[in-house]
């Protein structure tokens, strides 16, 4: 009986020893698995960080790229919303802010000129393949100088009167024009005399007796 006490500590110490090795083998075995994997032991509590966020792209409704305006081009007989690149807002006197104070107002004045430039470039060769088309005459038409007295909101086309336009070319002008400003109604007039106030709706019928021009692919 005595003998097989004094084994059992030398047995006890053995299985210590062994249990010891057995876990430097494990430990060793865990970090040549994670520095295989390429990943770096941490210490300490990891943070997370914020939760993932999906980028802003054109075309969603939350980029920068979302901001367009429209032209108006013919088609099936009638102006037709184009859509082009950046935001064009056409302030207009009964808008509460941004309101101009005259005809020759020099931001509402640029942003006409603007307008009545792309119209007069007219449909691109993409567009153009689609069956885009444009009435106005090469060139486009620009806008005229206020004359002493006009109201805020006239808008003078240089033109001898607005009837020598081809009314589908008036349509174009009236549409983009009254889209820029919100669907509010615009007076316009030629170099001289009055102005009459036009709605883009009255163009929107197609008439058979109108036939647009040519189109030409200006881009």
């Amino acid at each position: 009986m005595t003998a097989r006490r004094r084994r059992l500590p030398g047995l006890r110490g053995q299985v210590r020893r062994s249990r010891a090795v057995l876990a430097l083998i494990a430990a060793l075995g865990a970090a040549l698995l994670v520095t295989g994997c390429g990943i770096r032991a941490t210490e300490g509590p990891i943070n997370a960080g914020d939760p993932a966020r999906r980028p802003s792209t054109p075309g969603n409704g939350t980029g920068p790229g979302t901001s367009k305006h429209a032209i108006y081009l013919v088609r099936d007989g009638r102006p037709q919303a184009v859509q082009r690149g950046g935001a064009v807002v056409l302030p207009t006197p009964d808008q509460s802010t941004t309101r101009p104070t005259s005809p020759n107002d020099p931001e509402r004045r640029s942003l006409i000129v603007r307008l009545l430039l792309e119209l007069g470039q007219g449909p691109s060769a993409e567009e153009a393949a689609q069956g885009w088309t444009t009435a106005l005459p090469p060139g486009g038409v620009k806008p005229a100088d206020p004359l002493p007295g006009d109201p805020v909101d006239l808008v003078r086309l240089d033109v001898a009167s607005l009837g020598a336009l081809d009314p589908l070319a008036l349509g174009q002008i009236v549409c983009t024009l009254q889209h820029a400003a919100k669907s509010h109604p615009i007076n316009f007039g030629a170099r001289t005399g009055g102005g009459v106030a036009q709605n883009c709706a009255s163009f929107e019928t197609p008439s058979p007796a109108v036939r647009p021009t040519k189109a030409t692919a200006a881009r």
